[in-house]
């Protein structure tokens, strides 16, 4: 089986050759989110929206979400986690979870204490959607990015001073059985070329001066590698560990093709999982 350089397995060496039938299987009831995370530019949020099309023509009650709320004004983005945070913390596990991503986040220290402040917030208000939509009746919610892109924002900012626990640990307490994390790899140039390609200036990597971009992407790519290999050492582990997807992203690809493959993905790693939570691979 071919790997990378993070020791994961990639999907055309997983997947066996036969191609799922896209857009006529709709997926399994124990996937309830599907969270996608990559460096930026690498295709995110154009694959997360093909995604939800592709899971709608199934029949799924499909929620679709850009997590950095970028489709509304900062006095709007930030009342609405206001709205999402306050009354999830009269609830004593969500304090709990809160505490402890506070004190990760403080713990590994960041370059600026805007940064502390910023991604702890971030942190907070993913963690108390993913209880929203838990709440809700929709069969899935798509994910351009969350938990583990709060974390990437951390540790591109860390000072690496050690922490008393690990954030796989964290992720854990907010839950992790109902999640498929997918992780669109391509290389740095890759992701950095159609970064440079956009206006939006969505990017904190686009905002970078010049003079700074080379070595922020060097600590953005770091940082990704960190996380993609922490999660596939955990992938021998059953229940309660992360279900981990990748998806190769080629510069010849379309969009459809990275959609289609997802999908391959998804639900190839949630078979994985419960063949190893129940022998004989019954569901």
């Amino acid at each position: 089986m071919d790997t990378d350089r993070t020791g994961s397995p990639r999907l055309e060496a997983m997947s066996g050759g036969e191609r799922q039938a896209i857009g006529t299987r709709p997926l399994p009831a124990g996937i309830r989110f599907i969270e996608f995370f990559g460096l930026p530019g690498i295709g995110k949020t154009t694959a997360s929206h093909l995604l939800a099309e592709r899971l709608r023509r199934t029949g799924s009650r499909v929620d679709e979400k850009r997590m950095t709320w970028e489709d509304k004004p900062l006095v709007a983005r930030q009342l609405n986690r206001l709205s999402l945070v306050l009354p999830r913390l009269r609830n004593h596990d969500f304090r709990s979870i809160a505490l402890r991503t506070a004190r990760y986040v403080a713990e590994d220290g960041q370059e600026a204490p805007a940064d502390l402040m910023r991604w702890t917030w971030n942190l907070w208000s993913v963690a108390a959607y993913l209880a929203e939509e838990r709440s809700k009746d929709v069969d899935v919610t798509i994910l351009d990015q969350g938990l583990l892109q709060g974390f990437w924002s951390v540790l591109l900012k860390s000072r690496h001073r050690g922490t008393s626990e690990h954030w796989l640990d964290i992720m854990s307490a907010i839950g992790l059985d109902d999640i498929v994390f997918v992780d669109l790899r391509g290389s740095t140039d890759l992701a950095l070329n159609r970064v440079r390609g956009r206006d939006d200036r969505a990017s904190r990597l686009q905002r970078e001066p010049s003079t700074g971009q080379l070595s922020l992407w060097t600590k953005a790519e770091r940082a990704y590698c960190a996380i993609a290999a922490d999660l596939w050492k955990t992938q021998a582990a059953a229940r309660g560990m992360p279900m981990f997807a990748v998806v190769d992203m080629m510069a010849s690809a379309s969009p459809d093709e990275v959609a289609d493959k997802t999908l391959q993905a998804v639900l190839l790693t949630y078979q994985r999982r419960h063949s190893a939570i129940e022998p004989g691979g019954q569901t």
